[in-house]
């Protein structure tokens, strides 16, 4: 997914939006099964009418108690927020209390671990956020859930943390105007006639047989204008547009079938039952939404292309929906993983100039970052407001991360370790340790020392130094020095370009620094006219490097 939305929104959301704990908590007693949201929706009023059926299985002895994330009724929010009417249990009343947006269910008997519970919960309130009911921007009203990262609370009942991933249904009672597309495939589309009025309202349900995490659970209401692409592999592919933007956005999502197929060619097969492009409402540039990716409403004009933004979202379809992140912390095994394949993308369709040059604008990046945030690392494990860790750590340098990584273990050791991380993985969660095992089970090296530097650190290497010809022997000197304000030490292994006049390739060496100031001699077959570090764009750092 690509969040990065326009300052105005992205400011409103790090300031307004409440910021919760990035641990479990009591939550953790339980891991939830299956959802099956029954969901109404109408055009009188932004309220909505849920009745939710959640599958739970005990995770611990003599557990007698429920607990669930839902936003209920604030101040400072008047009118909004979800409020439970009742709660059931094989058609039974449960005391409930709701409270701190906290739903504490008492299950009237204390159960063994492993046992699993269906819950009945009755509720409706207008959603504060996570569901946007708004107008598109062509004046027509829209429903379209908005989770990430934790703001499905705001109108579903649930364990809204990435590491409690569920399979889902959603079954959606609209009036008959409305086209609701959501996670999984589709099972039914029913017209009725509903009350004295006769209105017409239409039911759709949706149902994912994957476990997914919450962030990516969603449905989408609105007008649409649909296409159903060619399969690829049997998977449908589909584009959800708004009327208006029909021919603009199906010629804008047409890299989506060559996106997927190079993914699944080099990863493994696409994860889900269907693979849609909807126009949305999302406030950010893109939602990988499992099986449903939402793209903001202005991504799709008619004019910049949007071919990285949609292999941005179609690579998070294996890391962040399929392997999820088991903490926040973590959080760049999906966003490094996306913008990274995004530039495996690029260099496999346009070649590798391409990718390097995308490398070149994030490395840039990084170093913007490092400027305002210079104690963070990549694995943050010390923030909390969770929009915060929406930044150049966890986008443009997890990329970097394993670039660098796929340079030190060669090609075929890194596309094996990715097929087996992802296999071993593959509908549950990682973090970065288990990331690292797979790498070192594949490479047969140690890799805690590399994953430290580049994850656990913060900054990055500045290298400071000068290279000095002498026709004395024909010898060259290169004098390099670290000096990082952080004081730490980077093991490095560069790459080294010395051009000779009248010569098109250059001679390549490759030296290894790993103290604070290193030299090097080598000795050449004439007068070199420049020397340049790191040529082919493997390595992250920032460097004074000059002819003395």
């Amino acid at each position: 997914m690509n969040k990065f939305c326009p300052m105005p929104l992205l400011w409103l959301l790090l300031f307004s939006t409440p910021v919760w704990s990035i641990t479990l908590a009591d939550s953790s007693r339980i891991d939830v099964q299956h959802y099956a949201f029954h969901l109404t929706i109408s055009d009188q009023s932004d309220e909505i009418q849920g009745v939710a059926e959640i599958l739970v299985k005990l995770n611990h002895e003599n557990t007698n108690q429920v607990v669930l994330d839902l936003i209920g009724t604030h101040e400072r929010e008047p009118g909004k927020g979800m409020k439970v009417a009742k709660v059931l249990k094989n058609d039974r009343p449960l005391a409930f209390t709701h409270r701190q947006d906290k739903l504490l269910i008492s299950l009237n008997e204390t159960l063994e671990k492993d046992q699993l519970v269906t819950l009945t919960i009755l509720y409706a309130g207008i959603p504060a956020d996570g569901l946007i009911i708004a107008e598109n921007k062509y004046g027509d009203r829209t429903f379209f859930g908005d989770n990430w990262p934790n703001r499905a609370r705001y109108w579903l009942p649930v364990v809204d943390h990435p590491s409690d991933k569920a399979t889902c249904e959603f079954i959606i009672t609209a009036p008959a105007h409305y086209q609701v597309v959501a996670n999984g495939t589709l099972r039914e589309e029913s017209n009725l006639k509903v009350g004295t009025t006769g209105q017409e309202l239409k039911t759709t349900h949706w149902v994912c047989r994957e476990p997914i995490a919450t962030k990516v659970m969603v449905f989408g209401a609105a007008r649409f204008a649909v296409l159903h692409a060619e399969n690829y592999q049997h998977i449908p592919v589909e584009y959800w547009l708004y009327p208006e933007d029909r021919e603009a956005g199906f010629i804008e999502f047409e890299p989506t079938l060559g996106i997927l197929q190079y993914f699944a060619q080099q990863i493994s097969a696409y994860p889900y039952d269907k693979l849609a492009n909807v126009q949305s409402k999302t406030t950010y540039g893109g939602m990988e939404n499992a099986s449903n990716i939402f793209y903001n409403e202005s991504a799709v004009d008619g004019g910049k292309s949007i071919e990285s933004l949609i292999a941005h979202e179609v690579a998070h379809q294996w890391f962040g929906n399929s392997v999820t992140e088991k903490a926040w912390p973590h959080v760049w095994l999906s966003e490094g993983f996306a913008t990274y394949f995004t530039h495996l993308y690029f260099e496999h369709t346009y070649g590798r100039d391409s990718m390097e040059a995308r490398l070149q604008e994030d490395r840039e990046r990084v170093f913007a970052y490092y400027l305002t945030s210079p104690e963070t690392p990549v694995v943050d494990t010390v923030t909390t407001n969770l929009f915060k860790l929406l930044n150049a750590n966890a986008y443009q340098k997890g990329a970097w991360f394993l670039h660098m990584l796929r340079y030190k273990v060669g090609d075929p050791v890194f596309w094996e370790g990715i097929r087996n991380y992802y296999e071993k993985y593959r509908h549950q969660n990682a973090n970065t340790a288990d990331f690292r095992q797979v790498m070192e089970a594949v490479s047969g090296q140690n890799l805690k020392p590399f994953f430290h530097q580049w994850l656990e650190m913060p900054g990055h290497p500045y290298l400071k130094g000068s290279w000095k010809y002498s026709g004395l022997g024909r010898k060259l000197t290169l004098s390099l020095e670290q000096v990082q304000e952080n004081g730490c030490l980077y093991d490095l292994e560069l790459q080294l370009s010395i051009y000779y006049k009248n010569t098109a390739q250059p001679e390549v060496q490759t030296i290894k620094l790993n103290k604070k100031s290193h030299k090097f001699t080598f000795k050449l077959k004439g007068n070199p006219q420049k020397v340049v570090l790191d040529p082919n764009t493997w390595v992250l750092f920032q460097s004074i490097f000059e002819e003395d």
